[in-house]
């Protein structure tokens, strides 16, 4: 079941929608590592930036709230 504001949403908007939770995960991720005082190298910052897997994101942004490097956070 979609959640309440996205039930009468058209595809468009609803990829739109997405995009922008992506977006907003991937800010957040490299907030948090910077933060921390972890960091990243410039293909890393793109790979986070090109995901628009919401999931991978939220995974990266867990491990990121604990990780000691970052290889900790991208590790598969």
């Amino acid at each position: 079941m979609l959640p309440h504001g996205q039930r009468f949403m058209s595809e468009t908007q609803r990829r739109s929608f997405a995009e922008g939770e992506a977006k907003g995960e991937a800010r957040a991720l490299l907030r948090v590592l910077e933060r921390r005082g972890i960091a990243i190298s410039t293909e890393q910052r793109e790979r986070v930036l090109a995901c628009s897997d919401l999931a991978v994101l939220e995974g990266w942004l867990d491990r990121a709230a604990a990780a000691a490097s970052v290889q900790e956070v991208f590790a598969e």
